[in-house]
């Protein structure tokens, strides 16, 4: 018998923060026909009252910043000074869906006049404007819970959309805090609602109910993949923002310094659970040795410690699962003929701590860290001595989100980033750039649908309609 309720833990400490009843399946239909019932007044709302509404959240959000911003650390284990950075981040998303709304759903009136088919256009005036699709079921992971759950709603709602998002079970709390706050700035509940519920259920349900017109997911590429084929078979829009394996490539004309630097941050950044991390290092075998000792010296130098103090670098795993499956990647890795340099093991102490791990290939190999996405602090780092040689190991997974390359080399660094399959290549930058507004995501098994960002989640989950009067 599945549990009757979600036990919600603290990774740092492994206290127990909350006790939530999962939604069974008629309670998630229910929550779908109020989201539509809500939707049938909400999409009839002129457009600026509903960018009054967000507006109003996201000042509410902002002072009440701190209370949610405790409770992202507490259940997911993220480092103040980053979770500070992903409220800012989350504001900026609310924010950007104000501002992008009248732009992206203002329409056009084709000039139809300038069609000899059908006959008498010289007589017809056209309007096109977007109009909301309906219904949207959400899904958000768990390594960002107050962004994806901004990307989720906010540019949903201020087209017209209601939203009903499934949390992940490591963090509902945000998510359930910052519904509070979108309803109390005025958004009605229907318009808004965060749903605790098993994700086969919820999923079951949001795929089968006439009253969904879209899904919107962040999480594994497994699930997605799962997700979005029942999504086309039932004629459900499907937006997805599956993971990767980002590569890290520095050639032997970089500024090694700022490459390690970069490097290590893009890696055990939230103890390495971000899907844009740098996944894979590919270091040219002149400057190999300096670059991994400085690698390991930085890396040895993060404070690993409690994710409320803010001199802390790297928190926890988000559970107990993730250490297991951590160890399983160093030791099949060290069995491959990598070398173990820094950490590879659980810390001793309470919590899932795993320490930011470095491990040493002195060739390219067939090992589980070089081609799935490893959500966790292991830095795997290989030798190259050429170009394509090196494009070979960065395309050599199913994967594709993003990239870096460093080089001094400009003409080399656009070659290297055509020839990489990937949604965005950063030069002598982090692969943990995002630009919110802007579509995110990849190709091969990093890319399904259309790509999440302000305005193109806003283009997706509308519609052009076409208002044709005939003035003869």
């Amino acid at each position: 018998m599945p549990e009757k309720e979600l036990v919600v833990l603290n990774p740092a400490t492994e206290e127990v923060l909350a006790k939530i009843e999962y939604a069974l399946r008629n309670a998630i239909a229910d929550s779908f026909e109020a989201a539509y019932e809500a939707f049938l007044k909400w999409s009839e709302l002129p457009l600026k009252d509903r960018l009054h509404a967000v507006r109003r959240a996201a000042e509410l959000l902002e002072k009440r910043a701190e209370e949610v911003l405790r409770t992202l650390v507490a259940e997911s284990g993220k480092p103040i000074r980053d979770a500070e950075v992903e409220m800012l981040r989350t504001l900026s998303i609310f924010r950007a869906s104000v501002e992008e709304a009248r732009h992206v759903l203002e329409g056009h009136a084709p000039r139809v006049d300038g069609y000899e088919y059908p006959l008498g256009n010289e007589n017809r005036i056209v309007v096109e404007r977007r109009e909301p699709i309906g219904v949207i079921a959400a899904a958000q992971s768990y390594n960002n819970p107050a962004s994806t759950f901004a990307h989720k709603v906010a540019p949903n709602i201020v087209a017209g959309n209601t939203v009903v998002l499934k949390p992940s079970s490591y963090t509902p709390l945000t998510a359930m805090k910052m519904a509070e706050i979108l309803h109390e700035a005025g958004v009605p509940k229907g318009v808004v609602q965060v749903l605790v519920a098993r994700g086969e259920e919820f999923f079951d349900e949001a795929l089968a109910n006439e009253r969904v017109a879209g899904v919107a997911f962040t999480g594994s590429t497994q699930v997605a993949l799962q997700v979005w084929s029942k999504a086309a078979a039932y004629g459900k829009k499907f937006m997805g923002a599956p993971g990767g394996s980002d590569p890290f490539i520095v050639f032997d004309d970089a500024d090694l310094e700022r490459a390690a630097a970069t490097g290590v941050r893009a890696r055990f950044e939230n103890a390495g659970q971000n899907c844009n991390a740098a996944k894979r290092f590919f270091v040219h075998r002149k400057l190999f040795d300096q670059f991994v000792k400085t690698f390991v010296d930085r890396a040895a130098s993060l404070k690993v410690d409690d994710p409320m103090d803010p001199s802390t670098d790297m928190g926890p795993v988000i559970s107990d699962k993730m250490v297991t499956q951590m160890a399983k990647f160093v030791k099949d890795a060290v069995d491959k003929g990598g070398e173990l340099l820094y950490g590879g093991r659980r810390l001793e102490r309470k919590g899932f701590f795993f320490a930011p791990t470095v491990i040493k290939f002195d060739q390219f190999v067939d090992a589980a860290v070089m081609k799935d996405e490893v959500f966790g602090p292991i830095a795997p780092i290989v030798p190259f001595e050429t170009e394509e040689e090196v494009v070979k190991y960065a395309n050599s997974t199913i994967y594709g989100l993003q990239a870096a390359v460093f080089t001094a080399d400009y003409r080399r660094a656009f070659r290297v980033a055509k020839a990489i399959r990937a949604g965005a290549v950063m030069i002598n930058d982090t692969t943990r750039v995002r630009f919110d507004a802007l579509p995110y995501g990849g190709v091969k098994m990093s890319g399904f649908g259309w790509r999440e960002g302000v305005r193109s989640t806003m283009y997706f989950f509308t519609e052009p309609k076409y208002y044709v009067l005939n003035i003869s």
